[in-house]
Formats: C-alpha cells, sequence, structure tokens
C-alpha cells in the first residue's frame, strides 16, 4: 500500500504549516462588493471567479441541480422553478452555492471553462445580460443610517438599488424609504424587462432585526415576499434564491446570539424569552410563505462532505490508494 503521501498531495499550505482556514470563509457580500467595484475589498479565493471553481468547487448533486434550474429558469424556461430555498446548517454549503450563482450571473459563458462539469455552457447567459441582486441579511441595516451616504435601509431599497442604481432608487423614493412593503408598481418598475437574479441570505436573521424594530416588520417582510415569490412565478425573467433555516437549525443554541442581537437593535437589555419569542415571530411570518413558492435544495448532503473537504484540503487524491487505505483502517476496526 502507498504511503500517505505517495497517494494524495496536501496543499502546500497546510505541508508548511503556514495554512489559514479564514480562507475557506465565504462571503456573499464580500464577492458582490468586489463586482460593484468596492475599495478595500481583499481578493481571495471566493472573489476570484477561476480560482473558486478550480480550487474550491465540488460540484455535488445540490450545486448542479440550483444552477441548472436557476439559470435554466432565466433562459426563458418557465418550466423551472421560480424560487428555490436553501435550508441547511451552518456549513451546509449554502453560501458557496450563492457565490457560485453571484458569478455565473455576473460573468456567464466567460467561465465556460471553469463551470465545465457544474453547469452545461448552453445554460450560461452572456456577460452583463444578468442583473445580479446579492443580499446578505444579517448585514442590511433596518434603520436609516446617519450621514449623507445613500445607504439603503429596508430590503425592497437594497433591491433596487443593486438593480438600478441610485437613479433607480431614487425614481421609487417612496416605496424604498418606507417600512410597509411596496406592490406591483414597485416590482414593475424594478423588474420588468430585466433578467433578474435575486438572491437572499440570512433571510431569518433580517426579519428577526427587522420585527425587532418594528412592531409590525415580520409581516410587511411577510406582505412583500409574497408579492415578490408571486411576481417571479409568472415572469420567467426573474429567479429568486433564499436561505432560510428550519425552525430548528434557526435557534438551536442560538438564544444567547438573539438576545445580544435584538438587544443592539432595541438599544435596551430584553429577556432571553423575549429574544426568542421575537425570533419566533418572525420566522412563523416568512416561513409559511417561502415554504409555500419554493422549491427547496440541499446544496450538499452529508454523504458528499468528505469529498468537498477533500476538494479544499487536498491538491491531488489517488482514487484507488484511497480505497485502499479506507479498507486496511476496516481490517484494523473489525480485528
Amino acid at each position: 500500500m502507498k504511503s500517505i503521501l505517495e497517494s494524495c498531495r496536501p496543499r502546500p499550505d497546510i505541508l508548511k504549516g503556514t495554512f489559514n482556514p479564514e480562507i475557506f470563509t465565504a462571503s456573499l457580500s464580500q464577492v458582490m462588493e468586489s463586482y460593484r467595484g468596492g475599495g478595500g475589498v481583499a481578493h481571495n479565493l471566493y472573489t476570484d471567479a477561476a480560482q473558486f471553481f478550480r480550487e474550491a468547487t465540488f460540484p455535488t448533486e445540490g450545486l448542479r441541480m440550483i444552477l441548472g434550474e436557476v439559470f435554466g429558469r432565466l433562459s426563458g424556461d418557465s418550466g423551472f422553478p421560480a424560487v428555490h430555498r436553501m435550508e441547511t446548517a451552518f456549513g451546509g454549503g449554502k453560501t458557496h452555492a450563492l457565490i457560485s450563482l453571484c458569478h455565473l450571473g455576473f460573468r456567464g459563458k466567460e467561465l465556460v471553462a471553469e463551470s465545465k462539469g457544474i453547469i452545461s455552457e448552453d445554460l450560461l447567459p452572456n456577460p452583463g445580460q444578468t442583473k445580479v441582486v446579492g443580499i446578505a441579511g444579517e448585514e442590511l441595516p433596518i434603520h436609516k443610517p446617519h450621514g449623507a451616504e445613500l445607504i439603503p435601509y429596508t430590503l425592497w431599497g437594497e433591491m433596487a438599488y443593486q438593480i438600478g442604481g441610485v437613479d433607480l432608487y431614487e425614481m421609487l423614493k417612496g416605496d424604498v424609504t418606507s417600512h410597509a412593503a411596496p406592490g406591483k408598481h414597485f416590482l414593475d418598475s424594478a423588474l420588468s424587462g430585466r433578467k433578474t437574479l435575486i438572491m437572499i441570505d440570512e433571510l431569518a436573521q433580517y426579519a428577526t432585526r427587522l420585527q425587532a424594530a418594528h412592531s409590525d416588520g415580520g409581516e410587511q417582510l411577510a406582505a412583500f415576499l409574497m408579492a415578490l415569490l408571486g411576481y417571479a412565478r409568472v415572469h420567467s425573467n426573474v429567479a429568486v434564491v433564499l436561505t432560510l433555516a428550519s425552525e430548528r437549525d434557526a435557534f438551536a443554541g442560538q438564544t444567547e446570539r438573539i438576545k445580544k442581537m435584538i438587544s443592539k437593535v432595541r438599544g435596551e437589555e430584553v429577556s432571553e424569552d423575549e429574544a426568542l419569542g421575537t425570533a419566533q415571530t418572525a420566522h412563523a411570518s416568512i416561513h409559511s410563505v417561502v415554504a409555500r413558492d419554493a422549491s427547496t435544495v440541499i446544496p450538499v448532503r452529508a454523504e458528499e462532505l468528505s469529498r468537498v473537504l477533500a476538494k479544499r484540503l487536498f491538491d491531488q487524491i489517488d482514487p484507488q490508494a484511497a480505497s485502499e487505505t479506507a479498507e486496511s483502517y476496516m481490517e484494523m476496526y473489525q480485528k
């Protein structure tokens, strides 16, 4: 049997002892900012599309499915679902899938070689053909920020700003600066005639903070989502991807974090019971809307995790040697 180093080759930084696990900390907002020309963005494994697909992307069944269905929808095929919901616990590949959608949405056919084996070339759009909206729910303000700089502070305001910049934001100012959910006029103005990919990450976190800041926040968010998802269903030029954990995953072991988050929003200390009550109210208000309209996707299944980690940690693996090594361990365990 080959030695470990003969059968597989770890990344050079692992062998040298200089490996920094933070290179695998995915951030949708960082990738979006790099495409918007944001100054000071540190380019890394995730912002470099070629390196991202080459070194960090394993084509799981869930990833191939969501990429194929989203870009199939945006190509005009209404037979594909309009709305996808990724329901995973932390580390389940949801942000990685969003970043894959982001790169392919912005650059499309420029990444044919890099995305080979993950998505059909025929489904990739031309570069610049798709409006890409990527919103990190945990970062979006829920109060009007101070200062003269234009910083959207509603979900629909951020959406309009990413689609049409300052011009569209100002045109829809009455809608985008109100905490009341906008209706059909807003959606027609923002989306009509535009091929648009809308991604909203950490929806539950945003809903919880919004509910903490405004007594009807969850209700207004649910109303907007209902209108947006309904619009997407009947317009094949719009695809929506949301990440929303199940209630069990959303609150499991998160009581203290939720308490701190809500206390910060309100500017006063709240009890654990009050914090959880607010979070559960917000989650319930949006969960039923999303569950009704969305097709659920699991980006990485449990049986695929080892192969995902292998892709990220090793430059080379000999499958036959790996199988022989596994059999040797099984024999040892049996003895």
